[in-house]
């Protein structure tokens, strides 16, 4: 792997979630806190009480053996936490083979993103983590970095993180890993595959590719979830698709219901889709709130295509690229392209993304397929295929650059003579922008337009300039179209 970085204002991306996440914050939902005898309370399915659980400890970090994570990992029953020992002193361990297990639900624990790191041994091309259960995998306080899922004989899942079942990634990181499908095999979840909904929380996924080297479809460049994605303040960063034929979806891929909340999906790339590539069943929703997609590119669609019913709000879509800006007939939307249906856009921005030659002024940022109406009120939105409702600002604009603004999740900051500036709203509840505590959602008359709320006494009170560094895989993309 190597580095590649882009200078921002503020801290480093991952200095920023290594401190806040160090701090005290709620255990997963799925596992209770253990007692004194390393019992746990278990989750409750339909009402049931289910047994109690064991919490069972690793305390080396060696590939197998007595003490191992391995070992901890086959001593457990479904429903079981298996964690660091407090008193762990190394903190890397090294796979010659992956974790396999076939516990309906299991959680797995690390000491923290910083000082818990799974990888593999060079040759393991069998991922990290495989489970094969159909209820839910826990992943916590833990780094994955390194897997390669790399196959010959069927579709490459998950180069770190295969799920037969949800997955469920908590304060964590995953990084560096990729999904290959050799010869004529497919390519999915270059970091993580799961068969059922993939959620982050407090998470990174970063630097990630999956890739097909015969001529067939790769997706999902960091994350793809058959059953939905739900991402709650968290990083989806430079993962990508590479493919001779077609690839998409470069942060992720998703055949189901979609919730992005508070969370930053930037600098990805595919061959459609660069962002995100979302199709779900009828009924199932598209939301996304208080979330950035920036940087993210593609030959068409560089930021996210849904086909479902969407609703977005307090969102920024902006700095996009798309190389062409058409596809059968139709022109594209360089940062939003949106399927059949009523969608409704709130206190949104969607501007200052590029399509083809010309300039961001000429730009179509926002296209959708025949029969679909926007709705909703208070947005910013140049360069629509859809009409638009009438309070809708249409001035191209390009915002200040994607930068970490005080907080840990980069955002576009306002200037104050934007026009976005006190002309959104903010929807109820809502108490603070993209950003969190203490960047409140409402400072002025009314809430800005966009994910980042424009307030000078506090928009750089750490005081630091640094550079946001990404890990990002080494694997050649050759042949993906630009």
């Amino acid at each position: 792997m190597n580095c590649t970085h882009t200078t921002l204002r503020q801290l480093p991306l991952s200095t920023l979630i290594v401190a806040l996440l160090a701090g005290p914050t709620a255990a997963m939902s799925t596992t209770g806190a253990a007692d004194a005898a390393g019992r746990a309370s278990a989750p409750t399915r339909h009402g049931a009480t289910a047994p109690a659980a064991t919490v069972r400890f690793y305390t080396n970090c060696d590939d197998d053996g007595l003490g191992s994570l391995r070992q901890a990992i086959a001593a457990s029953d479904s429903g079981d936490s298996v964690r660091a020992s407090p008193t762990l002193s190394c903190s890397t361990i090294t796979l010659q083979s992956p974790l396999i297990f076939g516990q309906q639900d299991l959680d797995i624990r690390g000491l923290g993103m910083g000082r818990t790191v799974i990888t593999a041994a060079a040759g393991v091309n069998g991922g990290l983590i495989v489970h094969l259960g159909s209820g839910q995998l826990n992943l916590q306080d833990l780094t994955l970095t390194g897997g390669h899922k790399y196959r010959s004989d069927s579709q490459a899942r998950g180069g770190c993180v295969t799920g037969s079942g949800n997955v469920a990634i908590n304060r964590s990181r995953i990084t560096g890993c990729t999904a290959k499908g050799i010869g004529f095999e497919q390519a999915v979840g270059g970091g993580i595959f799961s068969q059922g909904v993939t959620s982050l929380r407090l998470s990174e996924v970063s630097g990630n590719l999956a890739v097909s080297t015969g001529g067939e479809y790769a997706s999902g460049g960091g994350i793809y979830a058959v059953g939905g994605i739900d991402i709650d303040r968290s990083v989806v960063s430079v993962n990508a698709t590479a493919s001779s034929a077609s690839s998409w979806g470069g942060g992720f891929t998703t055949a189901g219901a979609t919730e992005v909340v508070g969370s930053a999906i930037i600098g990805n790339e595919a061959h459609v889709s660069g962002a995100a590539h979302i199709h779900p069943p009828a009924g199932a929703d598209v939301i996304f709130t208080n979330t950035t997609v920036s940087g993210n590119s593609a030959l068409r669609v560089g930021g996210i295509t849904s086909t479902g019913v969407t609703t977005i709000a307090s969102s920024t879509i902006t700095d996009n690229t798309s190389i062409e800006t058409s596809s059968g007939g139709r022109t594209l939307g360089a940062g939003l392209d949106l399927g059949s249906g009523t969608h409704v856009l709130t206190s949104t921005i969607i501007t200052g993304n590029l399509a083809g030659a010309g300039t961001v002024e000429s730009s179509t940022n926002l296209g959708a397929t025949s029969g679909a109406v926007l709705t909703g009120s208070h947005n910013h939105v140049s360069g629509s295929t859809l009409a638009l409702p009438g309070d809708t600002i249409t001035i191209p604009l390009q915002l200040l650059p994607l930068a970490l603004n005080g907080a840990m999740r980069p955002t576009h900051a306002l200037r104050a003579s934007d026009p976005d500036v006190d002309a959104g709203t903010a929807p109820p509840g809502q108490t603070y922008d993209q950003r969190g505590f203490p960047f409140l959602r409402t400072v002025g008359s009314q809430a800005d337009i966009g994910a980042y709320e424009l307030d000078n006494d506090v928009i750089h009170r750490d005081g630091f300039d640094a550079t946001l560094y990404v890990v990002v895989s080494t694997e050649p993309q050759a042949s993906t179209p630009r």
